[in-house]
């Protein structure tokens, strides 16, 4: 495999993020626990991943691209220190209602209520940027592309000294963040998932 390159993403490379997340997040057990599953599953998940990739999740979210072999091999959604996912105003709420019930249902829309606060509660009480999704697409996996993806984000936030922070539902997932150098500091059951919380303090 040629060598990775990663950037942040131009604004005409949104579809191309959001088809690498939604391959990426098939089998993902945080996102399979609210969202639609069954023959609506996969539309359901590139519905969600292309606001992801968007707005729906921030305004400001950073979305970064991982190139190789001319093509977008992964991709990754971060907020800056004292943003916060799906931190909505009443109104946007009630603008979005409608996006999260065609790819959830009203059932799916409570279990992720319920998933939310439970993460929400695990946040670092300390300003920290959080990396709300990182994928990798299926033929460049196991080639290193989510460590490119790490190496290069974690040191812009090294570089401001930030505390970073997510949340894996998957132990292979946490192994790769532990090797670079996140800590879990919590995790929590729901039925049928497993979720852990992991900070990473800034390096010099």
């Amino acid at each position: 495999m040629s060598a990775v390159g990663v950037r942040a993403a131009r604004a005409d490379e949104n579809a191309a993020a959001s088809a690498v997340l939604t391959d990426a997040f098939v089998d993902e057990d945080g996102l399979n626990y609210w969202l639609r599953q069954g023959a609506a599953k996969d539309g359901s998940r590139r519905k969600f991943f292309d606001g992801a990739v968007r707005d729906l999740i921030h305004k400001d979210r950073a979305l970064w691209v991982a190139e190789s072999e001319r093509a977008c091999a992964g991709a990754a959604i971060w907020l800056k220190p004292g943003d916060h996912a799906f931190d909505f105003t009443p109104l946007k709420e009630f603008l979005i209602l409608p996006l999260f019930l065609s790819v959830a249902g009203f059932v799916g829309v409570q279990r992720g209520t319920e998933l939310g606060k439970k993460l929400a509660a695990k946040h670092p009480r300390e300003p920290h940027a959080h990396l709300v999704f990182l994928g990798v697409a299926p033929a460049f996996q196991g080639h290193g592309v989510g460590s490119a993806i790490l190496k290069h984000t974690l040191a812009q936030w090294d570089a401001a000294g930030a505390p970073t922070y997510l949340e894996c539902s998957t132990a292979r997932n946490r192994a790769l963040y532990e090797r670079h150098g996140f800590e879990v500091t919590g995790e929590f059951d729901l039925p049928g998932l497993h979720m852990w919380t992991m900070l990473r303090r800034p390096r010099p």
